[in-house]
């Protein structure tokens, strides 16, 4: 008894072929050096945003215009944008507590004084890696908890 082994091309491996041919590994492979080149240009823009940000915070008492907090909302969006070519996870959960905040001074008049400069500083931390899992925590819990506060000012001053 004999085997008859047969390759049947299909037209999808003709397209394939076709194509270029590149064999998928070798195309993943590719574009994880592209990433890897978009590196340093992407955490520039983002530390340029971060500084863009904290330029608008730099008096503490006063509580920037709304125009301000909607530019600062759209470079958090921008930024997070960018976090999709890095492996950077801490920053990304410091960029959504950021948000959160700016969401929250952007719905009322309401200011607490220096209220974004804990998010701006920690921005500035976990852009260099600078700190513990646990830390990250801690600060973006009381991040989370200043922006409650806001809007539950916002809520008082709506109803009343």
């Amino acid at each position: 008894m004999s085997v008859i082994i047969r390759k049947v091309h299909t037209a999808l491996h003709r397209q394939y072929q076709k194509a270029g041919g590149i064999p998928v590994g070798e195309a993943i492979e590719q574009a994880e050096g592209n990433l890897v080149g978009l590196t340093e240009e992407c955490l520039a823009r983002i530390d340029e945003s971060i500084e863009l940000i904290a330029r608008m915070t730099v008096d503490p008492h006063r509580k920037p215009p709304t125009k301000d907090l909607r530019q600062a909302h759209a470079l958090i969006n921008d930024m997070l944008a960018l976090c999709a070519v890095i492996d950077m996870p801490a920053l990304v959960d410091a960029l959504y507590a950021a948000a959160r905040l700016v969401a929250s001074l952007i719905e009322t008049d309401y200011w607490l004084d220096g209220a974004l400069t804990p998010a701006v500083n920690l921005l500035r931390l976990t852009r260099r890696g600078a700190v513990s899992p646990e830390d990250l925590e801690q600060l973006i819990l009381g991040i989370d908890q200043c922006g409650e506060r806001i809007s539950r000012h916002a809520r008082v001053d709506q109803a009343g």
